[in-house]
């Protein structure tokens, strides 16, 4: 899997390095929860967010997805995760390569991660 830059280079599985950026908890039957700010500036947050139930987004996670998630620490690359999983999770996770590719193209898309 190769992933685009917004030059329009392109950058392979090896050489991408993800890493969270926001934050995330666990429930109680191990899916991960992504914590995504309501709002992006401070100022706005101030403002608003002590009238707000949640000041963030609740994105709940599957057990592929929560999988996956934890193994993101900003040190291994791309290609790496995708080998442990593979070994993990065998037939279920197949193809692995392009379902892992699409999922941290989303993530990166949504601004969960930077690489």
């Amino acid at each position: 899997m190769i992933f685009k830059r917004r030059s329009g280079e392109s950058l392979p599985m090896d050489r991408v390095i993800p890493r969270p950026s926001v934050a995330s908890e666990t429930d109680a039957s191990g899916r991960v929860i992504l914590l995504k700010p309501k709002f992006r500036q401070p100022w706005l947050a101030r403002l608003i967010g002590p009238f707000l139930k949640h000041p963030c987004f609740h994105i709940r996670l599957d057990e592929l997805g929560s999988a996956a998630w934890k193994k993101l620490d900003g040190h291994r690359n791309a290609l790496e995760i995708a080998r442990e999983l593979e070994r993990e999770l065998g037939d279920q996770i197949k193809p692995v390569y392009e379902r892992f590719g699409r999922f941290l193209a989303l993530l990166k898309h949504n601004h969960f991660i930077e690489y």
